[in-house]
């Protein structure tokens, strides 16, 4: 019959091979869900191709502008104005003479229905809107995994991912 510590180094080699098992699936746990998340990115060749629908569409808009003679500032497609569409000085700047719309008086209140933000403002992006997101001025934190309009921007472009 064995004896005590025989028993308790039988149990302690199971212990351990146990541990190390789980460790080993572990890491083969990680590795498969990053492969899985890399997976679901778009591909090099996905962001080209978005890049490049998004310069060809903004062009005919451009030749169409000049072709009628209007001013970017003017344009709107559904209700949205381009010139508030540009949140960012630097992209302003892209357009020069679109000036910064002028807060205008909220049909429920009366006050201004432009609003800044004060701090960093966590938003709710899904991954499909993260491009436009990021257009518009908002910012990931990879540290804390998620989007955030910064100090000093309009919110009113991000509200449909404003967390309640």
């Amino acid at each position: 019959m064995p004896t005590q510590a025989e028993l308790r180094a039988r149990l302690d080699a199971i212990n351990l091979k146990e541990k190390e098992r789980r460790a080993a699936l572990s890491a083969r746990k990680a590795k498969l869900l990053a492969q899985l998340k890399a997976a679901s990115r778009p591909s090099k060749a996905e962001r080209r191709r978005d890049a490049r629908r998004k310069i060809l569409l903004g062009a005919f808009v451009l030749d169409q502008l000049e072709v009628r003679q209007e001013d970017p500032a003017g344009f709107e497609f559904n209700g949205k104005r381009f010139a508030d569409w540009l949140v960012r000085p630097t992209d302003r700047a892209m357009f020069e003479g679109i000036p910064m719309p002028a807060a205008t008086p909220s049909p429920i209140s009366g006050a201004p229905a432009h609003r800044v933000a004060q701090m960093d403002t966590p938003l709710n992006v899904p991954y499909a809107d993260k491009d436009q997101a990021k257009a518009l001025g908002a910012r990931w934190l990879p540290d804390q995994k998620r989007w955030v309009v910064p100090t000093g921007l309009e919110l009113a472009p991000f509200s449909a991912w404003l967390e309640g």
